[in-house]
């Protein structure tokens, strides 16, 4: 992959060392348009996220389900004036925007996403701040928040990790700016660290919004009222369906699984398989990756990624409660 202002091995190149603050180019990432008088009426019955909270100094972060429950898509949402800009991998935005035209010919709503008119960057690192005043933003001061510089959006996820959204208009300007750039995988590390998921191919359809812990991340309403899978996902939240989450794992090697891979957990003797890759990235030979285990895991449970040479995996705490 390559942006549309750094070439192959410009990119290639991009830095893994650990950087007070970076700006990573993710174009993995994408940006979806979302336009017509509907279009909040319209996203209010189809996703977990309540348009009603949504600001022109806020985001929100949401999934997108079918009718089962399971998702097509986690995003984030915001609003550049009377558009709703949907910020997702790549992946699970073409899977949603399949659906969301089908359904959308019945409401005064229109989806662009032309080719490439939009950047996304990840912003990150224990001096972010800086980093962000050089860029013209005022410091964001809590999570949720979106700020404006311009046509520039920058969404802090969490206090030292933002999403910075631009048009790839203004990818100029911010060329000139000699910026600390990095890698994507170094931005990608924090993501997993906050526990932070996205889709890709192998699960989308798969899970429910509870597996991935949007419960705890403020990416699902239980007032907002009806929207596609809401009977699945209200079930699991009062019921107490859910046996499944998302937890933090590392290990030392060259390794980087695919979504989906096999996670096995020791009894006794013997492994069996207990759960699945979620995100995985590795940095200097540091494997990171989120995965879906039982949600009733210890630390003192033995995991392993499983293959011809098995892995031994370290457990580490959410940033978060899931309760």
């Amino acid at each position: 992959m390559q942006t549309s202002w750094l070439s192959a091995e410009q990119y290639a190149a991009l830095s893994t060392e650990v950087q007070p603050a970076f700006l990573s180019p993710l174009p993995g990432f994408q940006v979806l348009k979302i336009s017509g008088p509907d279009n909040r009426k319209y996203l209010q019955g189809q996703t977990t996220c309540d348009l009603n909270q949504l600001t022109a100094d806020n985001f929100l972060r949401g999934a997108h389900c079918d009718a089962k429950g399971k998702m097509w898509s986690v995003f984030h949402l915001f609003a550049q004036g009377e558009d709703l800009l949907v910020v997702a991998f790549r992946d699970e935005l073409q899977a949603s925007l399949v659906q969301w035209k089908k359904f959308g010919v019945f409401s005064k709503v229109s989806f662009d996403q032309s080719e490439q008119p939009y950047a996304v960057f990840g912003l990150a690192g224990p001096e972010s701040q800086s980093l962000i005043q050089q860029l013209g933003f005022v410091v964001p001061q809590a999570a949720g928040q979106l700020v404006r510089n311009g046509a520039l959006s920058l969404l802090c996820l969490a206090m030292d990790h933002y999403l910075l959204v631009l048009p790839q208009t203004e990818l100029a300007s911010l060329q000139q700016a000699q910026l600390p750039l990095a890698a994507p995988t170094l931005w990608l590390k924090q993501h997993i660290r906050h526990g932070l998921a996205y889709l890709e191919q192998p699960l989308i359809g798969e899970l429910v919004p509870q597996m991935l812990n949007l419960q705890a991340v403020e990416g699902i309403s239980f007032t907002k009222g009806c929207y596609i899978g809401q009977e699945t996902v209200a079930r699991l939240k009062y019921r107490g369906g859910n046996k499944r989450a998302a937890y933090i794992l590392s290990a030392n090697t060259d390794e980087t699984p695919v979504a989906g891979a096999d996670i096995e957990l020791q009894l006794d003797t013997n492994w069996r398989r207990i759960g699945q890759v979620i995100n995985a990235v590795n940095i200097n030979q540091q494997l990171w990756l989120l995965a879906l285990l039982p949600n009733d895991i210890t630390p003192a449970d033995s995991l392993r990624l499983a293959g011809e040479q098995p892995l031994l995996l370290s457990q580490h705490a959410l940033p978060y409660s899931l309760n």
